[in-house]
């Protein structure tokens, strides 16, 4: 028993303990400034770790995928791969990386199978040790995710995984099994859906029964952001509902207790099990937060390069015409919308803003050099969701790159702006604390600037939101969907238009939330 933590513990009244059960915001912990327990903050991977700025922060590290990681079959250089990530949460001042994910692969239509490592549980399970091995050696927690049987995004706030004991233990449970018993993870993250018609989050048999009772896990179990469901939240296994402020695990919880429904000495663990937790991470020894900063360091490139290298199998060399013999080939064709558009990464959680990007297509050019004719055609379009503008013809008004956003607090545009920024990439993620002075039930937003094409042709145009949104193209409303929106929903509306190549457009994008909803986007 830790006598600091006992003694800290001792010192809590119920309303701060009550108040810990849940985040401060989107990514801190409460602190409790009174007896020194400071906040930690956790930030999203697991392929980088991109702090608390959906998009637009200090750049990150972005290594393979899960799925690639595992195809390498290399535990000690995944356990690299953990170690880079955890100089690079650091970098962000974060204490907690939200990752491995070791869901399994189940069926091919996962929609975040890229991020889990295999369909084998044995293969996952290597990866993970590795991976929380390497994170973990630098002072940083994994919280290993989802618990459990977190293997569908089709329906994922609402379906039930109905599973049978012997599947449980055989395959989806061996992966979480060996990232706790072995590697010793300090947090784990409850998953969105049912286990056997009871909610992930207060499942008793997987988190009361299993983890905390057979494994004898004495970390933190971390909701999925908003993957709460009920009042009875704080009698189950769970110990901290992000994101805050409390839906749940604040006033309801207090409840319960009054109630007797849920005694002191079971609050007293989750809040222990927090505690323990800061202590891990250092955040007593270091309670300030430290600024979030992009750190581009060589041997982070080395590393994910080599991950990224071995990742890849080739499955058929004729003739040997691989690696290409410059000597003998003086034309190169190159053919795919992914090969000039690099995919190094899916979007939600592991979206990070990446140091650098090089695409195929440059880098077969780099290579090719005077040597050979490298030529490119984009084949059959691949994305099945609209990309955004390519970056480099964006300018603001005052030729700057990319284009200014000015946030209102209302719905209208109308007083003077909130904020204003500049933003490169056209992909807002409009929660968290990332902007903590709007409010964004009541918020609107005007994006500004001039669209340059380098070709001639017809364009087509997409603006993808949760909430109204209209853009115009030299004062001509193109897309307009102000009326049609609805609350809940991600709309999306496009055109086609006639551009022509080097002539710049004035492009306004305008866009309003709706009260209550919780993921607000907007990408164009």
């Amino acid at each position: 028993m830790n006598s600091a933590i006992e003694t800290l513990l001792g010192q809590l009244t119920l309303e701060e303990k009550i108040s810990m059960l849940a985040g401060a915001d989107m990514w801190h912990s409460v602190p409790v400034e009174r007896l020194g327990i400071p906040s930690i903050r956790v930030t999203d991977g697991p392929n980088g770790a991109r702090g608390t700025q959906p998009v637009g922060g200090p750049s990150s590290a972005c290594v393979p995928v899960g799925v690639a990681l595992a195809a390498t079959w290399n535990t000690e250089l995944v356990q690299e791969v953990g170690a880079v990530l955890g100089e690079e949460t650091r970098a962000k001042g974060a204490h907690i990386l939200l990752a491995p994910t070791v869901n399994i692969h189940r069926t091919p239509l996962a929609g975040r199978n890229f991020e889990c490592y295999s369909e084998d549980p044995h293969l996952s399970a290597r990866m993970a040790v590795a991976y929380i091995n390497g994170l973990q050696s630098q002072g940083v927690g994994a919280c290993v995710k989802h618990f459990v049987c977190n293997d569908s995004e089709f329906e994922r706030n609402s379906i039930s995984s109905e599973v049978r004991e012997r599947a449980l233990r055989e395959i989806y449970l061996p992966p979480f099994e060996a990232a706790v018993r072995e590697a010793g993870s300090w947090s784990i993250m409850s998953a969105y859906n049912k286990v056997n018609g009871q909610w992930a989050s207060e499942n008793h048999h997987t988190l009361i029964d299993i983890l905390k009772g057979e494994w004898e896990f004495d970390g933190l179990v971390i909701s999925d952001w908003y993957g709460t469901y009920t009042d009875q939240l704080a009698a189950g296994g769970l110990d901290l509902e992000m994101p805050g402020p409390a839906r749940f695990m604040g006033d309801k919880a207090m409840a319960l207790v009054q109630a007797g429904s849920v005694t002191e000495a079971q609050i007293d663990d989750k809040v222990r099990r927090l505690l323990r937790t800061i202590q891990r991470v250092g955040a007593f020894d270091h309670p300030q937060l430290a600024s979030e900063q992009a750190v581009d360091k060589a041997e982070h490139r080395r590393i994910a390069r080599k991950a990224a290298g071995e990742a890849i199998v080739l499955l058929k060399n004729d003739n040997q015409l691989l690696p290409i013999d410059l000597e003998t080939v003086n034309s190169i064709a190159v053919i795919g919308e992914n090969a000039k558009w690099a995919q190094i990464m899916a979007g939600g959680s592991s979206q990070v803003t990446p140091h650098y990007i090089v695409s195929p297509l440059e880098g077969i050019r780099q290579m090719a050099g005077d040597d050979a004719k490298v030529s490119y055609q984009i084949g059959t379009v691949s994305h099945r969701s609209a990309p955004v503008v390519d970056p480099s013809w964006l300018r603001t008004d005052a030729g700057e790159p990319g284009m200014l956003v000015t946030y209102f607090g209302n719905r209208e545009f109308e007083g003077k702006p909130v904020y204003t920024e500049t933003q490169s990439r056209i992909a807002l993620s409009l929660f968290g604390d990332r902007l903590p002075f709007i409010n964004y039930d009541e918020l609107s937003v005007r994006i500004e600037g001039s669209v340059t094409p380098p070709e001639s042709g017809s364009y087509s145009i997409t603006v993808t939101a949760s909430g109204r949104f209209r853009l115009m193209l030299d004062g001509v409303c193109q897309i307009d969907n102000w009326d049609q929106a609805a609350a809940g929903e991600r709309n999306v509306q496009s055109a086609i238009v006639e551009l022509e190549g080097g002539r710049s457009y004035r492009t306004v994008i305008e866009y309003a939330s709706f009260a209550g909803d919780t993921w607000r986007i907007l990408s164009f």
